[in-house]
């Protein structure tokens, strides 16, 4: 069964908990979740993907979002931080009912509903299996040796 794409408009708000579920490097994916909480009458979980991030400043956890697109001089000064060319990349906003503010420039951004336990990797990466710590598998070995860099004295 394949997912059904609709067009939205942005901002777009998610007036729930929502954290950091995943970022995957080598496919430039960013995916945060709304966990369902029958508890507090949200029934589904929310997926909310960015994909081709360039660069991003998000936080760990959110009590609410608001995702819009970046106003002209929000987005000259993120072009600023980075000269890259940005060929389709759009600048994101992440913002929070308490002021802090953080950014993704991406060249995507999806969103979608489902009834997935909390559990479930991510209905927007099909294709990318997430690593888990599962405790009821083996443990890797720890490193002989773990490198730290200081600064020169």
């Amino acid at each position: 069964m394949g997912l059904r794409v609709r067009a939205a408009g942005l901002p777009v708000v998610f007036r729930r908990p929502m954290r950091l579920h995943a970022y995957v490097l080598g496919h430039g994916r960013l995916v945060l979740r709304g966990p369902r909480d029958p508890e507090e009458g949200r029934a589904t979980t929310v997926d909310v993907e960015f994909a081709d991030v360039g660069s991003m400043s998000v936080r760990d956890r959110y009590s609410s979002l608001t995702i819009r697109f970046a106003d002209a001089e929000e987005e000259a000064r993120l072009r600023a931080a980075d000269p890259r060319n940005w060929y389709d990349w759009r600048a994101f906003v992440l913002e929070t009912e308490d002021g802090a503010n953080g950014h993704v420039v991406a060249g995507g951004l999806h969103w979608g509903e489902s009834a997935a336990p909390e559990t479930y990797d991510s209905f927007l990466l099909p294709s990318v299996a997430l690593s888990r710590f599962r405790p009821e598998g083996a443990v890797p070995a720890e490193p002989v040796v773990v490198h730290s860099a200081w600064p020169p004295r």
